[in-house]
């Protein structure tokens, strides 16, 4: 493996290769044999509440257990006797720090919350990868995805794959393509990065990480976008996807009640080099729609459910990149796995700082988004987790 990673492609979409299953965590981590051992209980159906935390003789404070609701609608707490380990998500995680006293003391004492350990890093940092779609109507007696909602077509597609995995079940065709500005003939990517990243950001955290993205960005062999084909009905829509954003969101809680939801703000294209990142690489979308074969795919004089054209000029890609823009569902970073004096929540061996015997093991320990998908990197994580808990033991 070269690490280059332009150029088209098509993923599995999580499509098992021989049997034409859909293969996920559930079916590959937690299978029969995994159920059966005996240091292993599942409890579903369970509502986490908080961390439960004790300072100890010598004034250390360790994670001693977790407080949830059960379905049963009463509240437990199971004591930890090594370790708590936490893996709610980008998301959650940073919720349920917040909520057992772990992040910004002056935002946890606003909520009547005694802040055991101040670290205003927590829950800030978000990242995501958004993405702007462009959908032109498919030409005549051109099929697409729509035809799977007539009930003798659908039938059809599923008794292929009940029978031996053939047929659109059987795929998950999602054909990609990673791509740089500079593929695209933008000569002023040079005057974009030193037009918006001259000046230091007053945070730790943000210096060293723009320091590490305008790196990727001046090398000509790391794509800075991400193009992917959809077909819903009778549209055919290629989206764009901005591989590094700048842009660094937050989440945080609402309230000292666990059932409120916390709130999320993305904050996309609060970092204006990623508007005209995205804006170059949205003007692309509509050479790519009418260059041949993809153009013969399109009615030429047919519907586009945004307001583009092939001559589409930068202001209005700006205008449709704000207008259209969409999460992606890849959050990350929400509690990173850096130095904490440069944003850090967790250290190298995933230890929240300040508190004993917690770890944190999902996607908000990732200091820096990945350029695609996510999916792989969170089982990457959790495996090199396991390792080094056991290492640790």
């Amino acid at each position: 493996m070269s690490g280059v990673a332009k150029g088209a492609f098509c993923g599995p979409g999580r499509i098992h290769p021989t049997t034409r299953t859909r293969s996920h965590a559930g079916v590959t981590y937690y299978n029969e044999e995994v159920a059966k051992r005996s240091n292993l209980r599942v409890i579903t159906e369970a509502f986490v509440e908080m961390l439960v935390l004790e300072n100890t003789s010598d004034e250390n404070v360790v994670a001693a257990g977790v407080q949830f609701i059960g379905k049963d609608g009463i509240q437990q707490t199971v004591a930890a006797k090594r370790e708590v380990i936490l893996a709610a998500g980008a998301l959650k995680t940073p919720h349920l720090l917040e909520l057992s006293g772990i992040g910004n003391g002056s935002l946890l004492r606003s909520h009547g919350i005694e802040p055991i350990v101040d670290n205003d890093n927590v829950g800030e940092n978000l990242q995501e990868h958004d993405f702007v779609p462009f959908s032109w109507e498919a030409a005549d007696g051109q099929p697409a995805g729509e035809a799977l909602r007539i009930p003798e077509v659908a039938a059809a597609a599923m008794a292929a794959w009940q029978e031996s995995g053939a047929g659109p079940l059987g795929l998950c065709p999602l054909p990609s393509s990673y791509t740089s500005l500079r593929d695209l003939k933008n000569s002023d990517l040079k005057s974009l990065i030193d037009q918006y990243l001259q000046e230091k950001d007053p945070l730790p955290r943000i210096t060293a990480q723009y320091e590490v993205l305008r790196q990727i960005l001046e090398d000509e062999d790391e794509p800075t976008g991400n193009y992917g084909m959809l077909e819903p009905e009778n549209f055919i829509s290629i989206v764009s996807v901005l591989n590094r954003p700048f842009s660094r969101g937050n989440v945080h809680l609402t309230s000292s009640d666990p059932e409120a939801n916390p709130r999320f703000d993305p904050r996309f294209f609060s970092h204006p080099l990623d508007l005209e990142l995205h804006a170059r690489h949205v003007r692309w979308l509509e050479t790519l729609a009418w260059t041949q074969p993809m153009a013969s795919l399109l009615k030429a004089d047919g519907w586009r459910l945004q307001n583009s054209s092939r001559d589409i000029t930068l202001e209005t890609a700006r205008e449709l990149a704000r207008d259209r823009i969409i999460a992606h569902y890849h959050v990350s970073g929400t509690a990173a796995m850096m130095p904490r004096e440069k944003g850090g929540v967790v250290d190298s061996r995933l230890k929240v700082y300040g508190i004993q015997n917690l770890r944190v093991v999902d996607t908000s320990i990732i200091p820096l988004i990945p350029r695609g998908n996510i999916q792989t990197t969170v089982f990457a994580v959790a495996e090199k987790a396991a390792d080094i808990i056991v290492a640790d033991f």
